[in-house]
């Protein structure tokens, strides 16, 4: 059977879903790579429709809601692979690596459909693009995103190559972009959804 939620309960589950974020990412960066997954999985149902669910975002009517992008703009005739959201970084000992940007100054406003469903953030050697909503979706439900990385290897200081996987720092920029989305919005105020107490 299917259960409805009212408006305070949808409200509250949006904002637990935020805070759960905002924890598990503070888990990553201390080191726990393993929560990736439930960072996926709490982005998911913000705004993925199902055969059983409708996303929280449209249940609660949010969807006029602009949210931040970090992304940089794809340029087709680049002949390398792209990944909008990430910046490579080099640290002594341990060689180049993609980190998550986390910079707020480098955030636009873009619709809820371009940031989640349209905007390509990431497109590998053989040409096939990504979303968010693709990358999301792959991680939380554990199915690995098949992707040609060759054009993502790096030398480390002794000259080994190795292949970065960009996925883990994208999702954790894709929770951060999220969350400065909704930090200073009222979410009783904006969401179009009636409430009769």
């Amino acid at each position: 059977m299917k259960t409805i939620l009212n408006k305070p309960e949808l409200v509250s589950l949006l904002q637990q879903q935020l805070k759960d974020i905002e924890m598990l990412c503070v888990e990553y960066y201390k080191g726990n790579e393993a929560v990736i997954q439930s960072i996926a999985e709490r982005i998911v149902p913000i705004f993925h429709n199902t055969d059983y669910s409708k996303a929280l975002s449209g249940q609660l009517k949010l969807n006029h809601l602009d949210l931040y992008c970090s992304s940089e703009v794809y340029n087709p005739k680049s002949l390398t692979n792209f990944i909008g959201l990430l910046k490579l970084t080099h640290k002594a000992g341990k060689g180049w690596r993609y980190a998550a940007k986390l910079e707020r100054s480098a955030l636009i406003k873009v619709s809820q459909e371009n940031w989640w469903s349209n905007k390509k953030v990431m497109i590998d050697s053989d040409g096939n693009a990504f979303t968010r909503a693709k990358i999301i979706k792959s991680v939380a439900n554990a199915e690995p995103l098949v992707l040609n990385t060759s054009g993502w290897t790096v030398k480390d200081a002794e000259g080994n190559k190795s292949t970065i996987d960009p996925i883990p720092e994208t999702v954790r920029q894709i929770a951060f972009e999220l969350l400065e989305s909704f930090r200073d919005v009222d979410l009783n105020k904006e969401s179009k959804l009636h409430y009769k107490a």
